[in-house]
């Protein structure tokens, strides 16, 4: 499986590169009033309005807000632009098929594999669809 690799809060995180349909720089991003903190707001992505929501808390950890030193990986989705904010990525990586199931499955992160650089957390793309539905639509 070919992965997009994001750091995000000190950890690896594997995003199905089939997910992916691009990464882009942080613009300005315009908050929405009463959004849940894990929806950092809306940015204007090639003319279009995209919501731009934080990773960590699709991935169990707490929300943060956005750096513009920090990347929107834009994702494949069939209805609406939606973007995670991440602190960093670092390529795109050949992963092994089989991860280690995670001993509590954190949000989207259900497994891990072992790379040189040290353990990635892969991304179920179904659970993480899951999870920006249940946010936007909140």
């Amino acid at each position: 499986m070919r992965a997009v690799i994001c750091i995000h809060s000190g950890e690896r995180y594997a995003l199905p590169l089939w997910a992916v349909r691009r990464v882009t720089e942080v613009s300005t991003i315009a908050r929405v009033p009463r959004s849940p903190p894990a929806l950092l707001g809306v940015m204007n992505q090639q003319g279009r309005v995209a919501c731009v929501i934080d990773l960590g808390p699709l991935v169990g950890l707490k929300p943060r807000p956005a750096r513009p030193e920090g990347r929107v990986v834009m994702l494949q989705r069939p209805r609406g632009d939606v973007g995670l904010y991440v602190a960093e990525v670092a390529g795109i990586e050949s992963l092994p098929s089989d991860g280690e199931p995670l001993p509590q499955p954190l949000g989207a992160a259900c497994a891990t594999v072992e790379l040189a650089e040290g353990p990635v957390k892969l991304i179920d793309a179904e659970l993480l669809q899951r999870a920006i539905d249940n946010l936007v639509e909140a």
